[in-house]
C-alpha cells in the first residue's frame, strides 16, 4: 500500500513539474527586465551609446599629436615629355627615371589659436637611366629637419566651438540612452497589459460561457414546466451564443497578444505566459515643481536646446569669417641636395619660407550681406523654436503630474467598484436561482460585474503607463528617490559593459540586504 501511495505521489509531482515547465509566470517588473535585456530596441540603444562614445573619442583625439609616415616608391617614368626651355622654346624629349620620396612628420594643432605646428624630415631620390655612364645618374635631396607653422586669419576656430558643443552632445547621448531605457519600459508595459487584459477577458468569457450554459438549462427547465416565458428562454439562448463567440474571440486575442509580447521581450521558450496583476501601487507623492526641476536637470532636451543655440551662433561666426580669407605660413629648417645621402646631412643649408596668402573680395554683389542675413534669421528661428519646444515640454511634464495624481485616485474607486459589482452579481445569481429576479436583471448584474473588472484592469494599466512615463519625462525614480541618469555612465569598449545607474545601484544594494 505504501509503495502505491509513493508511486502516486511521484506521479503527481512529475505532472506538477511538467505543468510548470509548460507555463511561465511573469510580473510587470520581470517583463520590463527582459525587454531591457533582450529587445531589439535595447540592442539598438546600446549601439547608439557606443556610437556616441566613439564619436567623442574622435573629438578628443583631434587635440593629440599625430605622427605620419608618407612616401612614393617607386615612381617610374619612361615616356616622351614636353619641356619648355629657358628661351621659351618647346622640346619633346624622352625621360626614363625612377623617383622615390619618403617623409616623416609630427603634427600638433594648438586649439587656443587654431594654429598647426609640424616637425618634418624627408628624403628624395632620383635615378636617371638615360645619362651616360660617365655621369652620376643618382641624386638626392632632403630636409633633415624643418618646422612649419600655419595660422589662418579671420577664420572660425573649429576647436573653440567643438569644445563647447562636443561635450554637450556626448552628455546628451548618455541621457538619451537613459531616456530610451525608460521608453522601453513604457512600451513593455503596454505589451504587458495588452496580454493581461486579453487573459482577463478570456477568464471572464470562459466563466460567462459556463454560467450562461447553466442558466440556459435552468431557464429551459422552467419553460418546460411553464414557469417562464419563451422570450426569456430565447434571451438566455442569445446570451449563451454571445458568450461562445466572446470566448472564441478572447482566446484568439490571447494568442495574438502573447506573440506580440514574446517578440518584444525576446522570449524564445515555447511556454505559455501567465501574467500577474500588478496591484501593489508604490506609495509616493509627486510634486509638480520637483518633477519639472528633475526634468530640467536630467533630460537631454535641455542640452539639445543649448546645442541648437550654439550651432546657430556658430553659423553667424562662419558667415562673418567668409568675408576674408587669409593665412600665414612660416617654414624654418635645413635642406640640401647631392649625389649621396651624406651630402644632405653633413652640412645642410638653412631653409626659410614665409608666406602671407589672402583673398579679399572688393565687390561681392551683396553675397556677404545675404549670408549674414541668412545666419541671423536662422538664429532667430532657432531661438523661437527652442523656446516653443521648451514651453511645450514643460507643459507636458505638468500635465503628466496632474494626470498621475488623478489616475492614482481612480484606482481605489475602480477597485471598490469591482468588489461591489462582484458581490452584487453573487446576490443576483442566488436570487435568480430561486426565481426572485428575471433574466434581464441577471444579465445586467453579469455585465456590470464584467465591466467593473475590466475597468479596474484599465485603471491599473493607466497608472503603470503614467508611472513609467513620469520616469521617462524626469529621468527620476520617485519611489526610491534617485536619478535614473548617471553622469558617470560610460561604455567600456573592452568588456562591452555599461556602468550601473544610481537607481540600479540602490536596487542592487536593497536586494543584497
Amino acid at each position: 500500500m505504501k509503495k502505491v501511495i509513493l508511486a502516486l505521489l511521484f506521479f503527481l509531482s512529475v505532472q506538477a513539474v511538467q505543468a510548470q515547465e509548460g507555463k511561465r509566470v511573469l510580473d510587470l517588473k520581470e517583463v520590463i527586465e527582459l525587454a531591457l535585456k533582450n529587445s531589439r530596441r535595447a540592442k539598438q540603444n546600446e549601439t547608439s551609446l557606443q556610437f556616441g562614445y566613439w564619436r567623442y573619442r574622435v573629438y578628443q583625439a583631434n587635440f593629440n599629436p599625430s605622427l605620419n609616415l608618407d612616401g612614393v616608391f617607386p615612381n617610374r617614368t619612361n615616356s616622351v615629355e614636353r619641356i619648355t626651355l629657358p628661351s621659351g622654346a618647346i622640346r619633346f624629349t624622352g625621360i626614363d627615371q625612377l623617383d622615390s620620396d619618403l617623409g616623416l612628420g609630427l603634427v600638433q594643432s594648438l586649439p587656443w589659436t587654431n594654429t598647426t605646428v609640424s616637425l618634418r624630415t624627408s628624403l628624395s631620390r632620383n635615378e636617371n637611366f638615360l645619362l651616360p655612364d660617365s655621369v652620376e645618374s643618382v641624386s638626392y635631396s632632403g630636409v633633415p629637419l624643418s618646422i612649419r607653422v600655419s595660422q589662418p586669419l579671420f577664420a572660425v576656430n573649429p576647436f573653440k566651438w567643438d569644445k563647447k558643443i562636443q561635450p554637450l552632445e556626448y552628455d546628451q547621448n548618455k541621457r538619451e540612452f537613459a531616456q530610451t531605457q525608460e521608453q522601453i519600459a513604457v512600451e513593455a508595459t503596454r505589451f504587458f497589459f495588452s496580454l493581461l487584459e486579453s487573459q482577463i477577458d478570456l477568464q471572464i468569457a470562459q466563466q460567462n460561457l459556463k454560467t450562461n450554459n447553466e442558466v440556459y438549462r435552468i431557464e429551459e427547465g422552467r419553460y418546460n414546466i411553464g414557469t417562464t416565458t419563451e422570450d426569456q428562454l430565447l434571451q438566455t439562448e442569445i446570451n449563451l451564443l454571445n458568450s461562445r463567440r466572446d470566448a472564441q474571440q478572447a482566446e484568439l486575442d490571447v494568442q495574438t497578444r502573447s506573440l506580440d509580447l514574446r517578440s518584444y521581450i525576446g522570449l524564445t521558450d515555447d511556454v505559455e505566459i501567465e501574467l500577474l496583476l500588478p496591484e501593489e501601487i508604490p506609495d509616493m507623492i509627486i510634486n509638480g515643481d520637483d518633477a519639472l526641476r528633475y526634468a530640467q536637470e536630467n533630460r537631454s532636451d535641455y542640452l539639445d536646446y543649448q546645442i541648437r543655440r550654439l550651432n546657430a551662433e556658430r553659423g553667424i561666426a562662419e558667415a562673418k569669417a567668409q568675408r576674408f580669407d587669409a593665412s600665414i605660413t612660416a617654414i624654418f629648417g635645413l635642406n640640401d641636395n647631392g649625389n649621396s645621402i651624406s651630402d644632405i646631412y653633413d652640412e645642410p643649408n638653412n631653409q626659410s619660407i614665409f608666406r602671407l596668402q589672402f583673398n579679399l573680395p572688393i565687390l561681392d554683389g551683396g553675397r556677404n550681406r545675404a549670408r549674414m542675413g541668412q545666419a541671423r534669421a536662422s538664429k532667430a528661428l532657432t531661438e523661437f523654436q527652442v523656446e516653443q519646444d521648451r514651453i511645450a515640454f514643460e507643459q507636458s511634464v505638468q500635465t503628466a503630474v496632474r494626470n498621475f495624481d488623478q489616475i492614482k485616485g481612480a484606482i481605489e474607486i475602480s477597485k471598490k467598484r469591482d468588489v461591489i459589482a462582484q458581490k452584487r452579481f453573487e446576490i443576483s445569481n442566488n436570487r435568480y436561482l430561486i426565481g426572485k429576479i428575471d433574466i434581464l436583471q441577471y444579465t445586467n448584474a453579469l455585465n456590470d460585474k464584467d465591466a467593473a473588472k475590466q475597468g479596474y484592469i484599465s485603471a491599473l494599466r493607466q497608472y503603470w503607463n503614467a508611472y513609467y512615463e513620469m520616469r521617462n519625462l524626469t529621468l527620476y525614480d520617485f519611489e526610491i528617490r534617485a536619478r535614473l541618469f548617471n553622469p558617470l555612465l560610460e561604455f567600456d569598449p573592452k568588456q562591452g559593459i555599461i556602468e550601473r545607474t544610481e537607481t540600479e545601484k540602490k536596487k542592487k544594494k536593497k536586494d543584497d540586504q
